[in-house]
């Protein structure tokens, strides 16, 4: 990329990201993202209606597609401030359904859909430490008018308000109506993402590629949901650790600001470092899915995500600390953002099994011994 570009895609992001501050400031405050979550609120339509707009659900999506045709990284820079404010929309999902539709190059009218806002997908897999699966309890039918799902999910995240899902049955993809299914809400320890029981009964479904191709486009739904979730889990590390070194600033402990003592600055700075690193490695990890598939892409994206997971999750602890007492209370939004980041982290594979998956694929790869 020559720098006349570099210095264009900078631009492009800097507008991108001011753009959903502004937006965000309004939809998701610190108070409304404490009413939305504590009113037991499953979907945000105004704040999805207004990221449609502004063309955000279709960002990685090619203009021929309806989409933005823009790259991965600005796509994680926007899923980045998502996580700052702790938006609850269903972009992660709807990014990794993008992400199999167009690995499969099939169903383009739903891509398009997706891309334009009007429709919103969730995963119905089956989850392991290690990563998605197809569904242990789905079973898929074909019959004579075609195929049909009977089983149940018991984790389908961001299921609430989707119109689609992308259900991994036997040894094949479908696509599914939402409203055909039976979506029952799970106790979620973070309601900005919430859970539900999807229940399919003969319900009709479209293939969305043969039994050969089903893993590989299932691996690119994950490669593509893990990104886009440590993207989201900066998000929250970077603005636990902004909240963390305002209050040390400002709290005043024996005549001066407690951010003036050794262990709060100390501890400040590690915050800093861990979030610059993990955007680092998630900004690697995006550059990876825009180029040729290979082993490379696979140690990118598993060491992103397992390092923003778990950043994520020791940077909102970390404010908790350096807040003291009142960190642990209630009114204090950091706990929202200590939900986000936990529950991030078993939401697709564990970061400890992501990092030895990255290790395997580093020993694998010809000439790792020499690097």
């Amino acid at each position: 990329m020559s720098g006349h570009h570099s210095a264009d895609a900078a631009e492009i992001e800097d507008e991108l990201r001011a753009g959903l501050r502004r937006l965000l400031a309004d939809h998701c405050s610190a108070e409304a993202v404490a009413v939305w979550s504590d009113s037991a609120r499953t979907t945000a339509p105004e704040l999805w209606h207004e990221l449609a707009a502004m063309g955000v659900p279709g960002l990685p999506v090619p203009e021929a597609s309806g989409g933005s045709g823009a790259d991965w990284a600005l796509t994680a820079a926007a899923q980045e401030e998502l996580g700052r404010r702790l938006a609850p929309v269903p972009t992660v999902s709807g990014f990794a359904v993008q992400a199999a539709l167009s690995a499969a190059g099939t169903h383009p009218d739903a891509l398009a859909a997706l891309a334009g806002g009007e429709a919103r997908a969730a995963l119905a897999v089956g989850r392991t430490d290690d990563g998605w699966t197809p569904a242990p309890g789905l079973a898929a039918t074909e019959r004579s008018g075609g195929w049909t799902l009977d089983g149940s999910v018991p984790v389908v995240a961001e299921a609430a308000g989707a119109t689609l899902l992308l259900a991994a049955a036997g040894d094949r993809l479908f696509l599914v109506d939402a409203a055909a299914v039976r979506l029952d809400p799970v106790d979620a320890l973070d309601p900005t993402r919430p859970l539900s029981r999807a229940v399919f009964a003969a319900t009709a479904a479209r293939p969305v590629c043969g039994p050969g191709e089903a893993a590989r486009v299932l691996a690119a739904a994950q490669r593509t949901a893990l990104v886009m979730l440590a993207a989201d889990a900066v998000g929250v590390a970077a603005e636990t650790a902004d909240l963390a070194v305002a209050y040390a600033r400002t709290r005043r402990q024996f005549g001066r600001p407690i951010g003036s003592f050794q262990a709060v600055s100390h501890r400040c700075a590690d915050m800093a470092v861990a979030v610059a690193s993990a955007r680092a490695l998630v900004a690697a990890a995006a550059e990876a899915l825009d180029g040729p598939l290979d082993a490379d892409t696979e140690i990118a994206v598993a060491l992103a995500a397992s390092d923003a997971l778990d950043t994520a999750v020791a940077v909102a602890a970390g404010c908790i600390q350096v807040h003291g007492g009142i960190g642990f209370t209630w009114e204090l939004p950091v706990h929202r953002y200590l939900r986000r980041a936990k529950a991030a982290q078993c939401l697709i594979a564990q970061p400890d099994r992501l990092r030895e998956q990255a290790a395997h694929a580093l020993l694998a790869t010809p000439g790792a011994a020499r690097a």
